[in-house]
Parts: structure tokens; sequence; C-alpha cells
């Protein structure tokens, strides 16, 4: 797709960076992987498959994506995580798409967790806007769960290919997530002068696990189903301690 540039975030994402930026390449004029502070082999990976690569320190999810976007050499962009690659039915969809300056171009992600790709759980499906033009729209500042800034005259349009998504390298690496977003929840609780509410505190964990695994069918997902579930009611346990932590250190 011509006049496009695919933006990356990393960091110490050797392991991942090249299937994402492979599987972009012939289809964007360009791939920018805006690095924050690797110290594996991510850069000379990116570097041998042609990806520009721009170095910065950390501004927060949103923020850092729109210093990338703002240095592309195109006005459509097409942002991608490191742990997500383009279908080949995705990237021939995008490869043919005519482009229209009123439209938003919404992404099907398919989550794989632990080599299975979850079909319930909250996690499908997974809509995702990803393909836009910079002129007109950008993200929010959110510490966690960054958006995309739209005006009320634009157009989503989904596409039918799948963004593929492996977010977690294992269960170690699920938790230590779960917990930088639960510490990212709270810090921007305290931030906006918020909290959590009661319901939250003393119900919330044990309903999101229960939303999850019922709700949302996760037990069709197996014992991938029942580790999400956990991890869920996990995060919400976790923002309570650690917005607890950080109000106590104020007073």
């Amino acid at each position: 797709m011509k006049g496009v540039s695919a933006v990356i975030l990393s960091k110490n994402e050797a392991d991942r960076i090249g299937r994402c930026i492979i599987s972009l390449r012939n289809i964007v004029d360009e791939v920018i992987v805006v690095d924050s502070g690797s110290t594996d082999d991510t850069l000379n990976i990116a570097k041998s498959l042609g990806a520009k690569i721009i170095s910065t320190e950390w501004k927060g999810y949103g923020e850092t994506k729109n210093f990338g976007h703002n240095l592309a050499q195109n006005d459509w962009i097409l942002s991608v995580d490191s742990d997500e690659w383009l279908s080949e039915k995705l990237a021939n969809e995008i490869k043919a798409l005519k482009k229209n300056d009123k439209m938003i171009y919404s992404l099907n992600r398919s989550n794989i967790y632990q080599g299975k790709e979850i079909q319930h759980s909250g996690w499908s499906p997974d809509w995702v806007l990803r393909l836009f033009n910079r002129k007109d729209i950008c993200w929010n500042s959110n510490l966690v769960h960054e958006k995309l800034i739209i005006s009320h005259d634009f157009t989503v349009q989904k596409l039918n290919g799948k963004l593929m998504h492996d977010s977690y390298r294992s269960i170690e690496d699920h938790k230590a997530k779960t917990d930088k977003y639960a510490m990212l929840k709270a810090e921007s609780w305290i931030i906006n002068g918020s909290c959590p509410s009661l319901l939250k505190r003393y119900f919330g964990s044990g309903f999101k696990a229960f939303h999850s695994y019922v709700i949302k069918a996760g037990f069709l997902d197996g014992k991938e189903g029942w580790m999400i579930a956990k991890m869920n009611a996990y995060l919400v346990k976790m923002q309570v301690e650690y917005y607890d932590k950080l109000k106590s250190k104020e007073q």
C-alpha cells in the first residue's frame, strides 16, 4: 500500500521484531522502529531487515507512538506492536486497499496464548484501530490502554484478514506485564485525582474472573481460558494494592 508508513514500538524484542517487520515491509513504503533502550539484538535485527531506527526515552504508550508517527515520511500510518504480525490475507488486503481520508481502518486481532489461538475469554473478537491518517488522528496520553482520538465525522471500516498477536512469552511474562499495567492504572488514578470504587475494591477481582471465564465463555478455551481469568482477577487486585501504596506515600 503506497503512501503508508508502519510504526513499531520496541524494547528488547529481538525474539519477535523480525517476524513483525517481515510481515510489513512489502506492503508499506517504510518501517519505523521507535526504540526505548533495547539492550539485546533488537536494533541489529531491525536494521538488517531495512527498518529505520528512531531512539527515544519512553514517553508512555500514546505519546511514544505519536512521536514516531510525526517522524514518518507519510501521513498514513499503520501502527503495529512488536508482538504482532500481519497474516498473509491481511497483508494482501491492506496492499490492495484504496485509502479514504475520512476512513479509519480496524484490524481483526487474533490473540494467541501459550501457543493457542483464543476464541473466547473476552479476547475474541478483538477489533483494533490501526490504519489512519495522522493529519486528523492521534493517540491520547493515557498511561495505559491508549486510544485514538477520533472526531465524529470519521467512518470505521473493518478489514477481514487477521492481525496475529502473541503477547506473552510465558506465564511469568504474563504476570510481569499484568503487574506493569496494574501499576500504570494506579498511577493514572492518582494523576487524575480518582480512586478505585468500593465495588471494584471488594468485588472487582472476583467479578473480573467470572466475567472472563463464564460470561465470556473462557471455559471453552480450556486451561488457557482459566489462566486468563486468573490473571484478569490478579490485575484488578494489584490495581487496588498499588493505588493504596501510592496513596500512602502521599500522606
